[in-house]
């Protein structure tokens, strides 16, 4: 297993990444956009998995921590969505640069790292595709969600909520952080991520687009994802039974197969 840990540079403040290179050159290179906080830290175990499997599928992967997480430089706080489309960015021309076997570049994004990776891809003209595992749709109804996290900590902690969302959005446009899990928030973070449409995102992509719900039950493709879906000419959309391994589930996760034979099949390799 051939697998390289290093630091790339962006500015003054350095950018962690592990290289999951293949036996031989490889002409595909994926690159995995992480979800935020606490969801990175429980889907850790099943994107190594996974990257571990493509390379040994023969396509070039890279996983790194945005700044503000893991071994990246730089606090939470002090990180927003730009500064993540802006690693996305470096990354993409690092893995070109280490790599110039490879012809074929897809950006891969779990949550909130689908908002990252569609954005990153608009802003390059080099992008051959997107998969989206479990995308935000609606980023105004995700940062809600977000905020609710708070919320629950509150009731957990005092049995009742001290400050309700109206009062933690104030606070955040003072410049004032909300704690999430143990991550600070800041706000523009929160109104960056809050003004992000997939729909419109995705319009503005000409590369091929693969978008999936991950689903335990029996349920049909959503109607979010399917009505995204028939708006654009290259995008298809499919369901994986997995259960949210993103989140503190009873049952540890050390590889999504449902998710990875999907992913597979839309690289054209074998599951």
């Amino acid at each position: 297993m051939l697998e390289d840990y290093r630091y790339f540079t962006i500015g003054d403040e350095r950018l962690f990444a592990c290289l999951h290179r293949t036996e031989r050159p490889a002409s595909r290179a994926v690159i995995v956009c992480h979800p935020l906080g606490e969801e990175k830290l429980w889907a850790h175990r099943v994107l190594v998995n996974f990257s571990r499997d493509m390379a040994a599928a023969g396509i070039a992967v890279a996983r790194f921590d945005f700044r503000g997480e893991g071994d990246s430089d730089r606090s939470f706080d002090q990180s927003d969505f730009e500064t993540r489309v802006q690693d996305t960015d470096e990354m993409v021309t690092a893995v070109r640069a280490l790599s110039p076997s490879v012809s074929d570049v897809t950006l891969l994004g779990l949550r909130f790292g689908a908002s990252v990776a569609a954005t990153a891809a608009i802003r390059r003209d080099d992008i051959a595709r997107l998969i989206l595992w479990d995308p935000v749709v609606d980023g105004a109804a995700y940062m809600q969600g977000v905020l609710r996290l708070n919320l629950m900590a509150q009731m957990a902690l005092h049995q009742r909520v001290i400050e309700g969302r109206e009062a933690l959005v104030a606070r955040l446009s003072a410049g004032q952080t909300v704690n999430i899990e143990g991550y600070e928030l800041g706000e523009q973070l929160y109104r960056q991520v809050s003004s992000f449409r997939l729909a419109e995102t995705l319009a503005q992509f000409a590369g091929d687009t693969l978008l999936v719900k991950i689903d335990q039950g029996e349920s049909a493709v959503g109607t979010e994802l399917q009505s995204i879906a028939s708006g654009l000419c290259r995008c298809n959309v499919a369901v994986a039974r997995e259960e949210p391994f993103w989140k503190e589930i009873k049952i540890f996760y050390q590889r999504a197969n449902a998710l990875t034979s999907i992913t597979q099949q839309a690289l054209g390799t074998s599951s």
